[in-house]
């Protein structure tokens, strides 16, 4: 249904443009390659924002294709849908089965997923503003079982500096850097209802790096201190979707207006 990386020929691109390596799926699977060998280069060259409103019949093209690296979500999991909208006509429904992408977790069970990924950059020392919208159905499954719905992640990294989580009707959001986690409790998520997400991160391996988050509207979270981790790839991303513990009853969610802000590429 969505792009993949066999639709583009191999070798036809410069790393001399990293615009245009965001923007076609084959090319944007060399980003993580390109950031390291260009190393501070790349950051000159990064989009200043990446939008979808979802408003077109397909995802915007720097989504990574479902394909991507170990998988990302199956077929069919991902859809635009006319069933919400936080703004204009349509949303993206994203459903995950019992067996979607299975993979081992960090804690050792087995995990199942459906997730977005709005591509890897080399962000160590830079800060990036992810924002998006969120809706559960009513019907919506309320279970005692691992659920993220937001990540912000570091490659290679096992667990992510970012989660946002929400188990048996609880809603909180984790930092984890440098074997240290930290837990916030956030404001309850409404079935039915549109939630609005924002996370400002600064990539850091030491004291400098902060994580700050707004639900709603409201600054709900904000850290300080390491955000990377010195010894794994300066490549950074950001994921929204259902990534759970296995189970066999299906979700769906719904995820509308996102944005992704380089907020300081020129420094």
């Amino acid at each position: 249904m969505f792009p993949s990386n066999d639709k583009f020929p191999a070798g036809k691109f410069s790393f001399s443009s990293m615009l245009p390596l965001q923007s076609f799926p084959a090319m944007r699977s060399f980003a993580p390659i390109a950031a390291l060998l260009l190393g501070s280069a790349v950051a000159a060259e990064f989009p200043r924002e990446l939008r979808d409103d979802f408003e077109n019949s397909q995802p915007a093209s720097f989504w990574l294709p479902g394909n991507y690296g170990s998988g990302l979500y199956a077929s069919g999991a991902v859809a635009i849908s006319t069933n919400f909208a936080r703004a204009g006509r349509q949303s993206l429904q994203v459903t995950v089965h019992q067996g979607d992408i299975a993979s081992p977790g960090g804690d050792g069970k087995t995990t199942e997923r459906a997730d977005m990924d709005s591509g890897h950059f080399p962000l160590l020392g830079l800060e990036a503003t992810y924002s998006f919208s969120v809706l559960f159905p009513k019907d919506f499954p309320i279970v005692d079982t691992r659920l993220v719905f937001g990540t912000c992640k570091q490659s290679d990294v096992p667990r992510p500096i970012l989660a946002d989580r929400f188990r048996k009707g609880r809603h909180t959001l984790t930092v984890e850097s440098q074997g240290k986690r930290t837990e916030y409790k956030l404001p309850k998520i409404k079935l039915g209802e549109w939630h609005d997400v924002k996370y400002r991160i600064r990539y850091e391996t030491n004291a400098a790096g902060f994580v700050q988050a707004w639900f709603d509207g409201k600054k709900v979270v904000n850290y300080r201190g390491p955000t990377a981790e010195p010894a794994y790839k300066n490549a950074f991303y950001h994921k929204m979707g259902l990534y759970r513990d296995r189970m066999p009853e299906p979700m769906t969610a719904y995820f509308d207006a996102f944005t992704m802000v380089m907020d300081s590429v020129d420094h």
